[in-house]
């Protein structure tokens, strides 16, 4: 029997901090020509400002960490880190200033030092930068939690939607009948002209309160033979085809989670338990646990007596 082996990591996040109006009003400056500020230069990295067609946000920039160059003794080379947003500083009395940092791919991926064996990504340094900033936490706007694995979930979840030993559990409701399309599960298929040669499966919920989640699940190796992305093969280090289940949340939805739990958002040890893959792995399986399920489970009742056994798609 084939060994399954799985990592859970972060895919995408972006980050709510509360700025002072004196940080909003000097990334909004000018200089001598009434032009906006190219860059703004500190010790570990520089906010270089860039073109953007967001209407909302007034200011725009690029986050680069500075790193010293190989075999030199002097000089740095830089890599983008994050992108950093603000809207216009607010006049109204009370009213806080919120930044945004939207975290790059690698950051989650790459590895930054290691701890008793354990790898740790860079995700760490985005403390430095918000100090340097003075930025105060607000709150976890939007992530993507991926699980990638050596098990062909979509295949499964595929097998059971049309097999009539299972029924479909969609968005808490169970779809007894057979003939109901269900418009929330789309199969995406492509192929040659010969045969279809993969799916991707995206469950999507019903209530628009529940728009940010999402369930996507796919052939992972496929994507990254087309990309420049090997930090991932790296840090998952899978020798076999990668599987890949997402699972994307926003901030409304991690309150759920946790007011299902009794507790506050523990927002500043959650970034720091992100950067550990080891230590990551329980609460991001339980947070993808937890979503997948209110999106899609299955009903195994073969012999359709009782009531059967309710499986999550990692059960199939």
């Amino acid at each position: 029997m084939r060994k399954i082996e799985a990592v859970i990591s972060i895919d995408k996040l972006a980050l709510c901090y509360i700025a002072t109006g004196e940080l909003i009003e000097k990334l909004s400056e000018k200089d001598e020509n009434d032009v906006l500020v190219d860059e703004y230069d500190y010790d570990c990295f520089r906010l270089k400002r860039v073109p953007s067609d967001e209407t909302i946000y007034v200011n725009y920039f690029d986050v680069l960490i500075k790193f010293p160059k190989d075999n030199e003794k002097s000089g740095c080379t830089e890599r983008k880190f994050a992108t950093l947003k603000t809207k216009p500083r607010s006049v109204e009395e009370g009213k806080k200033n919120y930044i945004w940092l939207y975290i790059e791919n690698w950051v989650f991926y790459e590895v930054f030092l290691t701890i008793q064996r354990s790898k740790c990504n860079w995700l760490s340094c985005v403390d430095y930068i918000v100090d340097e900033l003075g930025l105060v936490f607000n709150n976890i706007t939007s992530m993507d939690i991926a699980l990638d694995g050596n098990v062909n979930i979509a295949k499964r979840i595929k097998h059971a939607q049309f097999d009539d030993a299972y029924t479909v559990k969609l968005n808490g409701t169970f779809r007894r009948n057979k003939e109901e399309v269900l418009d929330n599960i789309l199969h995406i298929s492509t192929g040659d002209q010969i045969k279809l040669r993969t799916t991707t499966i995206v469950a999507k919920p019903q209530k628009k309160k529940d728009e940010k989640l999402s369930l996507k699940v796919y052939n992972k190796t496929n994507e990254l033979e087309k990309s420049s992305k090997r930090y991932i093969s790296k840090w998952v280090d899978i020798n076999s085809t990668i599987y890949r289940t997402e699972i994307t949340i926003g901030n409304e939805n991690l309150k759920e989670f946790y007011a299902r739990k009794g507790e506050c958002i523990p927002y500043e040890l959650l970034l720091t338990t992100f950067a550990n893959q080891s230590e990551s792995q329980l609460i991001l399986f339980e947070m993808m646990e937890y979503f997948s399920n209110r999106l899609l489970m299955f009903n195994y009742n073969p012999k359709h007596k009782g009531k059967g056994e309710t499986l999550s798609i990692f059960e199939l």
